[in-house]
């Protein structure tokens, strides 16, 4: 309720008037009035907070808004869960799926692969020899040397090999055994010469046929002993035990060592195959050597030269 009177001159003021209608002060405006206050409990005075509420009053009060508020929040994060999330995945939520269900998705890795240059696969294969002989006559094949009235013809026709032998001695009537040096063994190889013209020519002697292997050269083994003559010019022939049945290339009679007929010692060939020089020459050789890579060498003359595979 507004003032009643004026202050300054005491009349009584029409309501809602903010000036005096006779003397013309300002009167003082509608103050609100303030509702009063219950008064404070004795066990509290001024200054003090009140008292916080227990956890029993708490636990008393509603709990229906916090309820609420749980299952907004629920209801946000299944919409989230499958409506939001698969849209960001890429992948659709399964129709069969119960809300609450978790299901573990398995995505295949593809394998990656890295195809390496694969490196190229070598065969070491053994280096073969050149072959120092490569038009060499097989044995029994004949090889022509000298023409018209001096030609003739030879062969390597036949060889033996072993670690000893045995060879007879017709002065005291014993064999001996011969055995080679260390690491050796012994090679026989039967040479055939033959003249084929009419007038006696030069052969060449044991000493100058050559036996090659592995690219070293052998010749006539010197310890072997040959047939000689005694006191009284009698023949001496040499029989070797493990060769002396061994025929000449003609079939006439037996070999015996090249260059020597029944004990005598040649130096000519004559013409005709009766008068041929046929048997064995003996050689001291590696005990690794392989026939396949043996080859025997027989010069002739300054043209002619003859070679011979074993094998």
């Amino acid at each position: 309720m507004g003032q009643k009177f004026c202050t300054a001159c005491g009349t009584a003021l029409t309501e809602g008037l903010r000036f005096c209608e006779k003397c013309g002060s300002p009167l003082a405006p509608d103050t609100p009035v303030l509702a009063m206050q219950p008064p404070l409990p004795a066990s509290q005075g001024s200054g003090i907070p009140p008292g916080i509420p227990s956890p029993m009053e708490s636990k008393s009060r509603n709990p229906a808004p916090i309820i609420a508020a749980i299952m907004l929040i629920l209801i946000i994060a299944a919409g989230l869960y499958f409506f939001i999330l698969p849209n960001l995945s890429g992948t659709g939520a399964s129709p069969d799926l119960l809300p609450g269900s978790v299901t573990t998705a398995q995505t295949s890795i593809p394998v990656m692969t890295a195809s390496l240059p694969q490196s190229p696969v070598t065969t070491s294969v053994p280096t073969q020899k050149p072959d120092p002989f490569p038009d060499a006559l097989r044995l029994k094949e004949r090889f022509n040397f000298g023409s018209g009235n001096i030609a003739s013809e030879a062969t390597v026709y036949k060889f033996w090999i072993n670690d000893t032998y045995e060879w007879h001695n017709d002065m005291d009537n014993r064999y001996y055994v011969e055995k080679p040096r260390a690491g050796n063994k012994f090679l026989f190889v039967f040479v055939h010469m033959q003249n084929n013209g009419d007038y006696r020519v030069w052969f060449p002697p044991a000493g100058n046929i050559i036996v090659s292997y592995n690219g070293a050269t052998y010749r006539e083994d010197q310890s072997h002993y040959k047939p000689d003559k005694a006191t009284d010019e009698d023949a001496i022939p040499i029989e070797v035990k493990e060769v002396m049945y061994s025929q000449k290339l003609n079939g006439d009679e037996y070999a015996e060592d090249f260059g020597f007929s029944h004990g005598t010692e040649l130096a000519y060939l004559y013409p005709g195959t009766s008068n041929a020089v046929d048997g064995y020459i003996v050689y001291q050789v590696p005990g690794s050597l392989v026939p396949e890579e043996t080859y025997v060498m027989i010069p002739f003359n300054a043209q002619d030269q003859g070679v011979w595979k074993l094998g």
